[in-house]
């Protein structure tokens, strides 16, 4: 197991650490100094998101260029002090950012060895190898991931992660969103999930296993020669690799059973059919067929963007706001089965994710993207780089 913010109480040192394992009480971690584990495959420090200009305090493997961050102290709590440091209180033995306002971590107890916090047993949006996903069901603690609000933003999103198995014979992870059951894995048998592209014939990359039993109920796996290891649940609901390979097709579910994972709901509107889908388009809604509708609500995600507009039988396509969070929608008529999309010569086209009723498109423009259905490739990505508002992105139902 990876002990990754085990910190150790010793006596007191006055200087900032940098490059040490250890934190000693006493001890300060500034916004510029790091704690690396002792086999060096984890750096503990600060890092700013230039989007947002927030800080926070995580880790991330020590090697990864891309700084992708295994786990985060103070996802809620953004730190906008630049004076920022970490310390232990020499009267409490609480692990402590010090900005004005504190976020608290425990520790390990050098007299006896007892680890008393870790964050293994708090997962953010990341399961790293011999991390549990599941419940201990005699303590009551439960490890579940929690998608980022959005790329930019690493709050709590639409999207949960946890191990839910159907009885003993029927292990699966199941994707939640906003609690509702959204996407399952299907059935671990063989090395591999039903729904997940974990393993292969040609290519065994982890292995995996899981716990059944009165106490605990839990999934963890271990890499095999794989670099980096990590499962990621992304902002749009899907399950990535440290190398972004999608590993699930647990985004763009609309409540019906697909046969790919896809939960089926109760819920799906009566103006929705399994034919219709959502598609990343270039181009921009006609000004006098449809009218623009804005909800600057910071907590909303580019999931719940996506189920609002699916749910109002209005709703052409949607964006979400700046640093991924609101939505943007573009609203018409309900008896609307053909509308425009259109080149301005004025402005760049829009890129958005746009509802397009059974696949007929009016005044098509030139040059318009190919369409992405079941292999969409995560539009969000193309969204946050063209994220402005002259070049937004749109998604359409098709």
């Amino acid at each position: 197991m990876i002990a990754l913010i085990i910190f150790i109480i010793l006596t007191a040192n006055h200087f900032p650490v940098t490059g040490v394992s250890t934190l000693k009480s006493g001890d300060q971690l500034n916004l510029t100094s790091h704690l690396i584990s002792p086999g060096s495959n984890f750096t503990l420090g600060f890092f700013t998101i230039p989007e947002t200009n927030n800080t926070y305090l995580g880790i991330w493997y020590t090697n990864n260029e891309q700084f992708k961050k295994v786990w985060v102290a103070n996802p809620s709590t953004p730190i906008i002090s630049s004076s920022a440091i970490v310390v232990i209180d020499q009267n409490t033995g609480k692990l402590i950012i010090a900005t004005g306002e504190s976020t608290h971590l425990n520790l390990k107890n050098e007299s006896d060895d007892q680890i008393l916090w870790q964050s293994f047993d708090h997962p953010i949006n990341v399961l790293l190898p011999g991390m549990k996903l599941g419940s201990n069901l005699k303590t009551g603690r439960n490890w579940i991931l929690t998608s980022w609000l959005s790329d930019e933003i690493p709050d709590s999103g639409a999207f949960t992660l946890s191990w839910e198995p159907n009885g003993e014979d029927y292990q699966r992870i199941l994707v939640r969103q906003r609690d509702r059951p959204y996407w399952t894995s299907g059935n671990l048998k063989n090395q591999n999930f039903e729904f997940m592209n974990v393993n292969n014939l040609l290519l065994f990359r982890y292995d995996l296993d899981y716990v059944y039993t009165d106490e605990e109920r839990y999934f963890s796996y271990n890499s095999i020669n794989y670099v980096n290891p990590m499962w990621i649940l992304r902002p749009h609901g899907r399950i990535v690799d440290g190398n972004d390979r999608v590993i699930s097709s647990s985004d763009l579910c609309y409540g019906y059973d697909s046969g790919n994972g896809c939960v089926a709901s109760s819920r799906t509107p009566h103006c929705r059919s399994e034919s219709d889908k959502f598609s990343l388009m270039n181009g921009d809604f006609a000004s006098d067929t449809t009218r623009r509708s804005v909800d600057d609500n910071s907590s909303l995600s580019i999931g719940d963007c996506m189920m609002n507009c699916w749910n109002d039988c209005g709703c052409l396509g949607f964006i979400t706001g700046g640093n991924g969070s609101g939505c943007i929608r573009w609203l018409g008529t309900k008896s609307i089965l053909l509308y425009s999309i259109v080149h301005s010569c004025d402005a760049p086209p829009l890129t958005a994710v746009v509802l397009h009723r059974h696949g007929a498109w009016q005044n098509s423009p030139p040059r318009l993207p190919q369409i992405l259905s079941k292999h969409v490739k995560s539009f969000t990505d193309k969204i946050r780089q063209k994220r402005n508002m002259n070049l937004n992105t749109m998604t359409h139902l098709t």
